[in-house]
């Protein structure tokens, strides 16, 4: 297949993720922040609504909890009040969640902040826990303020992100990406959707069988820990097209290259942490370790 051909598929696919989003740009003295805030006000009053967590999950978190107070067990574990370090965490209702989605595309890494990747982390999150992961992002700058300084600006804005629209910079990959980048991430992308699917056919039979094993480990873990935001990805579409798959593979190669960034930034970064169990899906490790593991 020509290599033109190949690209046109993967940019057709990319552009179909930003249809009719803020095709007009900014108007006359309205900065791109005003721009991006005035854009998500409109979607958000046109009934639009992001769903970070598909309905099949938020089953399999209810039979979870089910399953375990059947046992006499108290879920979730108290255990995680004691590693969440925000005291009144924020509740972020739908019209939030999408507000925040759509300001972040429009403005890139511009629009990301430590506080804005806890609360996204949070609104995914099982209903009901703490979560310590989305605490350890909040508190970034306080932890660790000198090596924080190299990735959030202090007026805002993630360095590791270009601050631009996310769309441009994945048609700028789907562009210039050499072809066995793609392909690595196609097939990436491609077994990470099978690995989903099948976790949650496999906990699922878990529940029925009211006997909870390795897929509900699996499961859990991912759902407190990194892992939640791409399995969630994963199941959000009941059909998956190549188009699903080409546009999913392009965000792979914008996250292999953020982590690179990140790598440059801050040496010495722990990347073997991502083999730690549920930090990663499985799949997905070979297509990130690859490009991390001469200077990680």
């Amino acid at each position: 297949m020509p290599e033109l051909t190949v690209r046109e598929a993967f940019g057709q696919a990319v552009r179909g993720l930003g249809t009719g989003l803020g095709d007009e740009g900014p108007i006359a003295r309205e900065d791109e922040e005003e721009w991006a805030e005035r854009v998500a006000d409109e979607v958000v009053a046109s009934g639009q609504r992001v769903r970070l967590v598909p309905a099949r999950a938020r089953r399999i978190d209810e039979g979870i909890i089910r399953c375990m107070r059947n046992r006499g067990v108290v879920w979730p574990p108290p255990e995680l009040a004691e590693l969440d370090l925000n005291p009144d965490p924020p509740n972020l209702s739908d019209s939030d969640v999408t507000a925040a989605v759509v300001t972040t595309v429009l403005r890139g890494g511009a629009a990301i902040t430590p506080q804005g990747i806890g609360d996204v982390l949070r609104a995914m999150q099982p209903t009901g826990w703490y979560n310590p992961w989305a605490s350890m992002a909040e508190y970034t700058v306080v932890d660790v303020p000198d090596l924080a300084e190299e990735v959030f600006s202090p007026d805002g804005g993630m360095s590791t992100l270009p601050d631009r629209p996310v769309l441009d910079t994945l048609l700028c990959l789907a562009e210039t990406a050499t072809l066995d980048d793609l392909r690595d991430a196609w097939e990436a992308s491609g077994a990470t959707r099978e690995w989903a699917i099948d976790l949650c056919v496999r906990v699922e039979a878990e529940i029925e069988a009211n006997l909870l094993d390795d897929a509900a480990y699996e499961w859990m873990m991912g759902r407190t820990l990194g892992m939640g935001m791409l399995l969630m990805a994963d199941v959000s579409k009941r059909h998956w097209s190549p188009a699903d798959q080409a546009s999913t593979s392009v965000g792979l190669l914008m996250m292999r290259q953020g982590f690179r960034y990140l790598d440059e930034k801050v040496p010495g970064c722990e990347w073997e942490l991502l083999e730690s169990p549920a930090m990663m899906p499985p799949p997905l490790l070979p297509f990130f370790r690859a490009s991390l593991g001469r200077s990680g």
